[in-house]
């Protein structure tokens, strides 16, 4: 006859018919039944932390506004430092009381906006172009991962200060005095910047070219007539960094001829080697100025001819009465 005494307290019988009716156990009854093995059980804590339901990604629109939004905020940011810059120098120059840099201050955030606008459509137009059609559940690592863009020119951060919205500004809260005195100076510094720009592209040229003293003259004075025409031009294409071949390409402004007349063949020919990256941006302005000088002469033709009209039409009245 077998004696079953004590054998529910066995710890390996009482961890058989764990084994032996887990499927028949709720849950609840697994969690605190007891250690088989003497310890303290197997309770199972429960999560504290709520399982959050799944959220799915917003529709790509709103995510692509939404990073628009966030590059926005720091160009903003940029430009408006840039503008603080302005002020301060408008405030020093022209000994400003606190009630104008208040004024120019408020001017200064809505140029600042302002100039914003062509920044926005062209990153409207980058980012929806570049993800049309893209899943929503992997647009924000796809943005994140194009990286930093510059929409507009190399020198964005400066547009507010050439808006009519600030410039009107300046004439409504300064003084004529003021007025007179900041523009002189704003106009010896761009004046500088030119005599500055073009002896440097001149040296460069010089140093490539080996040019005669009446050569480095007439250049000279090819060289500073690009800086005055486009130095603005290539500044916003270039920023602010120039390399010597884009020095060397200022010459390029003028016509072939004229740079022939100068250079001898050997020179001419190591000179357009050396700036051939630069053509399409040289070849742009030089026929933009050539449709320019065609307008002007059809405008003094037609000027002409009406002044002609009008006088034979004045003659005749005049026979007439």
């Amino acid at each position: 006859m077998m004696h079953f005494k004590n054998i529910e307290t066995n710890p390996l019988f009482v961890s058989a018919l764990l084994i032996l009716f887990a499927p028949l156990l709720s849950m609840s009854q697994l969690q605190n039944a007891p250690d088989p093995f003497g310890g303290e059980g197997n309770k199972i804590e429960a999560d504290d932390e709520e399982v959050k339901p799944f959220e799915p990604a917003a529709p790509l629109s709103a995510q692509i506004s939404q990073h628009i939004l966030k590059l926005a905020q720091d160009e903003r940011e940029k430009r408006l430092k840039f503008m603080q810059v302005v002020i301060e120098d408008v405030v020093r120059l022209c000994d400003l009381d606190a009630e104008q840099r208040q004024q120019l201050e408020m001017a200064a955030k809505g140029a600042s906006e302002r100039s914003m606008k062509e920044w926005h459509e062209q990153a409207e137009r980058y980012f929806r172009t570049r993800l049309d059609g893209a899943d929503p559940d992997s647009a924000k690592e796809m943005l994140e991962g194009m990286g930093s863009v510059n929409f507009g020119s190399n020198r964005a951060e400066e547009e507010g200060e050439s808006l009519e919205l600030w410039k009107d500004t300046l004439k409504v809260v300064l003084t004529d005095q003021q007025i007179e005195r900041y523009e002189s100076i704003l106009e010896q510094r761009e004046q500088d910047r030119i005599d500055a720009f073009a002896r440097m592209a001149l040296t460069t040229i010089d140093g490539h070219l080996r040019l005669t003293p009446n050569q480095k003259e007439k250049m000279g004075e090819l060289v500073h007539e690009a800086s005055t025409n486009y130095l603005a031009d290539v500044q916003r294409y270039w920023g602010d960094y120039f390399e010597r071949g884009m020095l060397m390409s200022l010459a390029n402004a003028a016509d072939d001829e004229d740079l022939r007349e100068i250079l001898t063949e050997q020179q001419f020919d190591r000179l357009k080697e050396a700036t051939t990256n630069f053509d399409h941006f040289w070849d742009t302005k030089r026929r933009n100025r050539r449709a320019a000088e065609k307008a002007a002469l059809r405008r003094n033709a037609n000027k002409s001819e009406d002044e002609k009209e009008e006088a034979q039409d004045n003659e005749k009245t005049a026979e007439e009465s």
